[in-house]
């Protein structure tokens, strides 16, 4: 609890405490130290941080370069160059390293746009297809909505991350292509529970999806899509969100819903009227937020 407190301090305390923390992660060798003042540069707006957390993701600790990962995952997109990009397309593929630091790497370029990161998740996606046997196969066969929500309670909350993320590729692959429209709304059913259960599980890599299929909502979607926005959701989303808004039918549950959703993840990313995506949507569509 005195570290929690702590690293909420330092945290408030800006861009005075980054040298001390900057040296304590450089010179302290516990892990678990390096990890918490990792922690606490989360959210710096500060170009220093990212070569301090760049600095530590080959040193060999796992919790390390995960604590590294949640602050280069909220610097990825303001950088001006590539570092950081680079550094975290390498990590990702690296297959030396754990399943739960590629993970990590994957969830720290989910804000980035689907066609800078496409390319990591697909080749993540093929590797994790390489690597399954007969007896650990990549997720459930397609045939049967109602069969892969079965297999996402049963089996979901101990396949890997990746296995869940290539379920939802291939959900939402299935009801572009299906053409009665009950079944199609079956298989996005059962891609809302896919999306449930990587943010149950805390994981962002397929947070592109979730605002891909806001923004082009023209009908009520599944509570689980609430659900996941709910549990994950930032920023980025929120815009997708009051696009979904504007086209729904006034007064319906969706509509409330959405504007639910959409306070709870502004109050859940921190965010005040200040802000310029607050603004823009205040323009754009009053009474969303």
């Amino acid at each position: 609890m005195r570290r929690e407190a702590a690293i909420a301090r330092l945290r408030v305390a800006g861009a005075a405490a980054i040298p001390r923390l900057a040296a304590l992660i450089g010179t302290d060798p516990d892990p678990a130290i390096k990890s918490a003042a990792l922690r606490a540069l989360e959210g710096a707006d500060d170009d220093r941080v990212d070569a301090i957390a760049l600095s530590v993701l080959d040193g060999g600790d796992d919790g390390v370069a995960i604590a590294a990962l949640g602050v280069l995952r909220g610097r990825v997109t303001s950088e001006e160059g590539v570092r950081t990009l680079d550094a975290l397309t390498a990590l990702a593929l690296d297959t030396s390293r754990t399943a739960a630091v590629r993970q990590a790497a994957l969830d720290a370029l989910s804000d980035l746009p689907r066609e800078l990161v496409g390319p990591v998740l697909e080749t993540a996606r093929a590797a994790a297809r390489a690597a399954a046997t007969p007896e650990q196969p990549v997720g459930p066969q397609l045939d049967d909505p109602l069969a892969v929500r079965e297999w996402i309670a049963a089996d979901g909350a101990t396949a890997p991350l990746s296995t869940v993320h290539d379920l939802i590729v291939r959900l939402r692959e299935r009801e572009r292509v299906e053409p009665e429209t009950q079944r199609r709304q079956a298989w996005q059913v059962s891609r809302g529970a896919a999306h449930a259960l990587l943010a149950h599980r805390g994981s962002r890599v397929a947070l592109y999806d979730l605002r891909e299929t806001f923004e082009a909502a023209a009908d009520p979607l599944p509570l689980d899509f609430l659900t996941a926005v709910s549990a994950i959701g930032d920023a980025s989303c929120l815009e997708p969100m009051a696009q979904a808004w504007s086209v729904a039918e006034g007064g319906s549950w969706w509509h409330n819903r959405l504007a639910d959703a959409g306070r709870h993840v502004m109050r859940q990313a921190g965010l005040t009227g200040r802000n310029a995506v607050i603004r823009r949507i205040r323009t754009r569509w009053p009474g969303f937020l």
